[in-house]
């Protein structure tokens, strides 16, 4: 038996299917060509939800949203799993490089979470909304979108 997708996301470098225990497959599909999406290769039930980031992230605002904004954690049901603040010496080890970059946007987050926090879908896909996304679900393998 297959396991059942939790949230689909399609973005600028394909589309992405979340499964439980943070397991995930990749493919270089869009909502109107899924690949890793495509729900004859996926158990993808109806009520699943579909996230298209690709319009927030032809604004500036939702760019740096893809940046700034919290992971999403598909097994979390409420709350934000806070990433772990490492040591000083840690933090000053990894200063230069890209984990040293997100470490420091995360100290200055005003979010209430930050972009090494994880959140669950509905949260996620409430922040990605705000910042101009498109939001759908599955619905007998295709997906319906908000109007």
């Amino acid at each position: 038996m297959k396991e059942p997708a939790k949230l689909v996301t399609f973005g600028k470098g394909g589309d992405t299917v979340y499964y439980s225990r943070h397991c995930t497959g990749h493919g270089y599909g869009s909502p109107e060509h899924p690949h890793a999406a495509d729900n004859a290769n996926h158990d993808i039930p109806d009520g699943c939800p579909a996230l298209d980031t690709r319009p927030a992230t032809d604004t500036d605002a939702g760019w740096r949203w893809a940046i700034k904004g919290p992971m999403v954690d598909v097994d979390l049901e409420s709350g934000i799993d806070r990433c772990p603040t490492p040591s000083p010496i840690m933090a000053m080890a990894m200063a230069d490089n890209e984990y040293g970059s997100l470490l420091a946007l995360q100290k200055v987050s005003t979010a209430k979470a930050g972009p090494l926090d994880s959140v669950p879908i509905a949260v996620f896909i409430e922040g990605w909304r705000e910042h101009g996304a498109r939001v759908g679900a599955y619905k007998d393998g295709q997906i319906v979108w908000e109007a």
